[in-house]
């Protein structure tokens, strides 16, 4: 999905909030999903039962056991500071994330996307 996705993310990336509203990595995710939605409901590209591959390539790559929550969430945690170790998924984001911190988790995103795009192409 997220390969699907790369044309439009690499627009989104300039100018996210003008996309999604917001300048956060969750309304990009959700963008995403929109759109690839939209691709698979009109027959441009064909639905996959398969977990996206993207998540568990975030995972192993940020150090932590399970891709389950989804790739936003593992990457906005690991760039607050979150320990993959002992997560508790539940309450991880009850508190209050700065702008600041979303914007390391989007730029974040975005060098992951595309050494993620290099490797799936060699």
């Amino acid at each position: 999905m997220i390969l699907e996705c790369y044309k439009l993310l690499k627009q989104i990336e300039k100018r996210p909030v003008m996309w999604t509203g917001e300048n956060t990595l969750k309304s990009i995710a959700n963008f995403c999903n929109g759109y690839y939605y939209a691709l698979v409901e009109n027959e441009i590209v064909p639905y996959s039962i398969e977990q996206e591959p993207f998540h568990d390539w975030i995972a192993k790559k940020l150090g932590y056991s399970e891709s389950t929550t989804g790739w936003a969430n593992i990457i906005l945690a690991n760039s607050i500071g979150i320990n993959s170790e002992n997560i508790d998924w539940e309450n991880i984001f009850k508190f209050n994330i700065t702008n600041e911190q979303h914007q390391k988790a989007i730029n974040n995103f975005y060098e992951l996307l595309e050494e993620y795009q290099k490797e799936i192409k060699m």
